[in-house]
């Protein structure tokens, strides 16, 4: 079977996520036999195999850097937020919250991880507060930074923000011990605790 490059997978993903939004319909995972057996046991919507989750390097609510790549050996939960945000974003953070708190000792060495959809509005000080609003504070890491750096990663995850309102697309990923994306939950009401928590839970216990 031919591989597919990393560039056209990108492009393929955020067509699934285009469809995925329009009929909340849940993806196929491509791949070998085996992948497409092991990703049954997945809930959520599957990504294409062997998807590298891009890397980046960003500055967490407390002005310290962090790399995605940091976590490597660890399940990530990852998704776009805006601190001003009042719908799509504080739901996705407590469905978010709502699964480590189903998961074994609450999701302890799970790291969530919120980039900026709004580097200006979103200052050290309102991420911090968006985040003890939501009993997040050391749960979760809200990353802003150069709005040159934030566009490509916006790019990169098939992220499209609204720049003339609050509005973005709304998704979470989960990302593997491998640092692979594994799982993308669009934003709506497909996204739940219970489902996050499942496939959190079924990443945990590979090996990394």
């Amino acid at each position: 079977m031919t591989s597919t490059s990393p560039t056209l997978q990108r492009a393929l993903v955020g067509a699934l996520i285009g469809l995925l939004a329009a009929i909340g319909a849940v993806l196929v995972s491509r791949g070998t036999p085996h992948t497409t057996a092991h990703a049954a046991n997945l809930s959520g919507p599957t990504l294409p195999a062997n998807l590298h989750a891009a890397d980046f390097t960003l500055s967490d609510q407390y002005g310290r850097s962090v790399s995605l790549s940091s976590y490597r050996g660890h399940v990530v939960v990852l998704t776009f937020i805006h601190s001003q945000c009042h719908d799509a974003c504080p739901f996705m953070v407590e469905q978010i919250k709502g699964a480590l708190n189903d998961l074994p000792g609450s999701g302890r060495g799970v790291q969530a991880i919120g980039v900026s959809v709004a580097p200006a509005e979103d200052t050290t000080t309102h991420r911090d507060a968006f985040l003890a609003q939501h009993e997040m504070v050391g749960r979760m890491e809200f990353l802003n930074g150069a709005p040159p750096v934030l566009r490509r990663i916006w790019r990169q995850y098939s992220v499209a923000p609204d720049h003339g309102s609050i509005q973005h697309t709304a998704f979470v990923f989960v990302i593997d011990k491998r640092g692979i994306e594994r799982v993308g939950f669009p934003g709506d009401g497909q996204l739940t605790p219970e489902d996050l928590a499942h496939d959190i839970g079924v990443l945990l216990r590979e090996r990394a």
